[in-house]
């Protein structure tokens, strides 16, 4: 979870140099909005990855939520990036895509589950 947590502080540095160089008025907003996700979603991950290994049963759940939010960001930055055609977001997009599966892959399992309660 770390991992993903900055990599996702990556993406919004990225989104970030992108909107100071300035972009059309029209994707604006959503570039902005990708920056607050980006960043909230890295925050929350360092959070929830803190207390995993002793979680009782919430913090677990919502460790699980958290990586689906996080796929949920990556999917977006793919549109985003589809949408502006730009390259090192689309490549951003991917990295985030892929620690956002294997994060969810590993969260979702249920060895990772009898590990968080031994």
């Amino acid at each position: 979870m770390f991992v993903a947590a900055v990599l996702y502080g990556l993406l919004a540095y990225l989104v970030g140099s992108m909107l100071s160089e300035g972009v059309h008025t029209s994707v604006t907003t959503e570039l902005w909005m990708l920056l607050v996700m980006a960043a909230l979603v890295g925050l929350g991950l360092i959070a929830l990855a803190l207390p995993v290994r002793r979680a009782g049963h919430v913090l677990w759940r919502a460790s699980q939520f958290g990586s689906l939010v996080a796929l949920g960001v990556a999917l977006f930055t793919l549109f985003m990036a589809a949408w502006l055609a730009d390259t090192p977001l689309m490549l951003a997009g991917i990295v985030a895509a892929l620690s956002a599966i294997v994060l969810n892959i590993a969260l979702w399992s249920t060895n990772v589950r009898r590990w968080c309660h031994e």
